[in-house]
Formats: C-alpha cells, structure tokens, sequence
C-alpha cells in the first residue's frame, strides 16, 4: 500500500527568498573567462559544425565534446526583441527599454541582452547591432561584462 500524497501547495508566504548557486561548467566557464578579455568566446561542434555562445561541453544536437575555444568579433542580427514598458522593483533601467534575441555572427545560438542607444520604438528585428563593453575596471566573468549591445552604424546611412 502506497502513503497518500501530501496536500498541493496552494499558499506560499511573501517575502519569497531563494538560495543558490549557479555551476557554469567547463564549456560555459570559458566563455566567461573570455569576457574578462572582452572576447566573445564560441566552440564549434567537430561532427556536425554547430557553433554555439555560449559554448557548453557537448553538442546538444549530436553529443560530440566541442571543438577549441576562438573569438567572434561581437556583431550580430537581432532575431526578437521585447520592449519593457512599465517599471517593477528592482529594475535597473527606466522603462522604455528592449531587451532582445541576438544572433551573434557565426554562432547557431542566441544571447539575450539590452539593446541601447537607439529608443525603443525604431529597434527592428533584422537590425544588426554590436556589443559595447564596460570599462576595463569594470570587466568580469560575466555576461554584464557587455554593458548593452546598440546598432552598427554605417555613416552614410545610419543604423542598419
């Protein structure tokens, strides 16, 4: 005979706290290490040549241990984006703002990032944009190494 199941949790008391800590493994680990150099660090998998940033050990499509380390220039497509439009505690940046899906160039993956430098209501999918580094002080393991990424301007043409 089988114990009966506990009651579902239907109640859960605020304020909600939560522990943890984030493991980025081997493959990840190396491309945090590399924004500290301001590098945008991809691997590419040896059998079926899917590149992935952030890289992690093996390829998700074939389970193949990726390939060497290189460095991407930072340029990229965005594929989506979403404009925040209202505030919430804690936020960081006065609404509006877009946070979008890049494709950075040479990958099969995407980064989610903030798109700066452009108001929100001109930011297009297919816009092509680049990455914009904190100061060198201010660099660090972490993916707010890249302080936003803004649209790749071409002075006779404006942004692209």
């Amino acid at each position: 005979m089988t114990a009966p199941l506990p009651e579902p949790v239907s109640l859960m008391p605020s304020p909600f706290q939560m522990n943890y800590t984030y493991v980025a493994g081997g493959g990840r680990s190396v491309f945090l290490r590399g924004l500290v150099g301001k590098k945008l660090l991809a691997r590419q998998c040896p059998s079926c040549s899917q590149t992935y940033l952030p890289p992690p050990e093996f390829c998700s499509r074939c389970l193949t241990r990726l390939g060497v380390p290189f460095a991407l220039e930072g340029r990229g497509t965005i594929s989506t984006f979403c404009i925040v439009s209202f505030p919430f505690p804690g936020q960081v940046y006065e609404p509006p703002y877009v946070v979008a899906h890049i494709n950075i160039r040479g990958t099969g993956t995407r980064l989610m990032h903030l798109i700066r430098e452009i108001p929100a209501n001109e930011v297009q999918i297919g816009m092509d944009v680049e990455a914009v580094w904190v100061s060198d002080d201010e660099l660090a393991p972490s993916l707010a190494s890249i302080r936003y990424f803004r649209p790749v301007t071409d002075s006779s043409e404006g942004p692209r």
